[in-house]
C-alpha cells in the first residue's frame, strides 16, 4: 500500500509536533517562555536557511503573499509564548490537547472569509470538539 504524498506529510507533522509538544514541555519547566522562544526560533534557521538554499536565494515576488508569510510568523510565535508559558502552569497531557484544537478557529475564519461550507459530518466534528474543550477544561 502506497501512502499519498500528502497524508505521508500530514504523518511527518504528527509525529514532529507530537514530539514538539513533549520537548516544549521539558523546556518550559526550564527555562521562561521568552528565552524558550527565542532558542525554538533559533532551531528553525537551519530549516529556513536550507529551504532559502533551495529555491536559489530567492524569494516570491507576490508582496500580498509576503506579507501573509510574515504575518504567519507573527502569529505563529505570540502562539508558542502562549503555548509555552501554558505548559509551563499546566499539565502538557491537558494544554496538548487543548491547544490542538485551533482547526476550529481555522474552519470558523474559512466559513466565514472564504464562504467554504461544512457537511454534516465536518459539522459533527467541530461539535464534538467543543465538547472537548468542555471536558479538558475540567
Amino acid at each position: 500500500m502506497r501512502l499519498s504524498r500528502w497524508l505521508t506529510y500530514a504523518l511527518l507533522c504528527i509525529v514532529a509536533w507530537g514530539t514538539w509538544g513533549f520537548v516544549a514541555k521539558l523546556g518550559a519547566d526550564r527555562i521562561a517562555p521568552g528565552p524558550l522562544q527565542i532558542l525554538a526560533t533559533a532551531g528553525t534557521l537551519p530549516l529556513a536557511l536550507l529551504a532559502f538554499v533551495q529555491l536559489r536565494m530567492r524569494l516570491e515576488k507576490d508582496a500580498k503573499g509576503i506579507s501573509y508569510g510574515i504575518a504567519n510568523g507573527v502569529l505563529s510565535g505570540v502562539g508558542l509564548l502562549a503555548y509555552y508559558a501554558a505548559v509551563s502552569r499546566g499539565k502538557v497531557s491537558v494544554v496538548g490537547p487543548v491547544t490542538s484544537l485551533f482547526p476550529l478557529l481555522t474552519v470558523a475564519l474559512a466559513f466565514v472569509f472564504l464562504r467554504e461550507r461544512l457537511n454534516r459530518v465536518q459539522i459533527g466534528g467541530v461539535a464534538l470538539s467543543l465538547v472537548a474543550i468542555a471536558i479538558f477544561s475540567q
